[in-house]
């Protein structure tokens, strides 16, 4: 029996995931997102258990035609319109496919909007698409082999064990540092004055 095969390259299957250990973060004026885009020896939600096939390999994801236009995608569209900006690093490790990647500062309504619903958090979603392996016939629910094509942001249901945290805006990083500062200065000037009226009651 020969092992089941999902997607081609002109055609490629779809797996629609939640985020897991995602952040969305600003740095120096750039918005990042980072996560696993897919996770593995755990069932996703298509019943599908990525899982290394030690006799062939020491890998699930191959990446080879991915790298070569690691673009970020909105909703699968193949169009400059729907480019929501590049994925800047990705690797397989022991949890599974983790990815981080730079959003566009464009203004185009459809990549602003994109950008701005996974700052806020309410937009949690990723997507693979690519050619998909399962190579033992006893077990097709074994994912043993992805080659992945691109990777797109998408709307889902949000999960509540993988979710894209809102990031924090500049404002509310200063005002949380002062809050803390504030504190640490009264919490030192108690200290003083309790040392020094220790003092005068010698």
């Amino acid at each position: 029996m020969k092992h089941k095969i999902c997607g081609t390259l002109k055609t490629p299957a779809l797996k629609i995931l939640p985020l897991q250990d995602a952040t969305v973060k600003q740095e120096n004026g750039l918005v990042y997102i980072e996560g696993y885009a897919n996770t593995k020896n755990l069932a996703d939600r298509y019943g599908d258990i990525p899982t290394v096939l030690k006799q062939k390999r020491n890998f699930v994801y191959e990446l080879t035609e991915f790298k070569k236009n690691p673009v970020l995608l909105i909703d699968h569209v193949n169009q400059l319109d729907h480019l929501a900006g590049s994925v800047t690093e990705i690797f397989e490790d022991e949890k599974g496919l983790y990815f981080k990647a730079l959003f566009s500062a464009s203004n185009h309504p459809t990549i602003a909007h994109a950008r701005q619903l996974y700052k806020e958090g309410h937009a949690k979603g990723i997507s693979i698409a690519g050619r998909f392996h399962y190579e033992v016939p006893s077990n097709q629910s074994l994912l043993t082999l992805a080659e992945i094509y691109e990777i797109s942001l998408v709307a889902i249901p949000a999960d509540p064990r993988s979710l894209a945290a809102p990031i924090k805006d500049n404002d509310d990083e200063e005002e949380e540092q002062r809050k803390k500062q504030e504190k640490s200065n009264r919490q030192k000037l108690e200290k003083e004055i309790n040392a020094w009226l220790k003092e005068l009651r010698k």
